[in-house]
């Protein structure tokens, strides 16, 4: 039985070679799991992102077609990521890397912490999600703790 009230036992047959076979990557034989690295894509983001550069592209704009360009793919992603989420697509953020936002947001919270306040992170984590953690608790002079987690059950 579930813990979630109302929740109902479902599940979704899907054919997992069709899957597979939309990230190019994995015909290789292995999976990669460093996401910062963006090793496995989709197929469709890999035509996109081809599409987005054999086209007229700029800063984003309205007066030129490479500006138009640039920011309806901009606009359309953000409604896209919003509709996914159910959020206001004024609230998706995208940024150059998964590192450089990790240390944006960490800076950003990082200015409403004080002295007795404390940061977690994860061994399992990559990093590129450690790193900018501790950096601005160093810099916040507030005490980071590391969770560590071992794989061998009961040790």
């Amino acid at each position: 039985m579930s813990p979630i009230a109302n929740e109902r036992e479902f599940s979704v047959p899907y054919d997992i070679d069709a899957l597979r076979a939309r990230f190019p990557a994995l015909a290789a034989g292995t999976a990669h799991f460093d996401g910062p690295g963006g090793t496995q894509t989709p197929g469709p983001v890999i035509r996109a992102v081809a599409d987005a550069l054999s086209a007229p592209l700029s800063n984003r704009g309205r007066w030129a077609v490479g500006e138009r360009n640039a920011e309806n793919i901009v606009t359309d992603a953000r409604r896209a990521m919003a509709d996914l989420l159910g959020a206001d697509p004024a609230g998706i953020v995208f940024g150059r890397s998964a590192t450089q936002l990790a240390y944006d947001f960490s800076r950003t919270l990082a200015r409403t912490w004080s002295p007795g306040d404390e940061v977690v992170v994860t061994s399992l984590d990559h990093d590129s999600n450690i790193r900018p953690w501790t950096q601005a608790a160093e810099r916040a002079g507030v005490t980071v703790r590391r969770a560590d987690f071992d794989p061998r059950p009961g040790s």
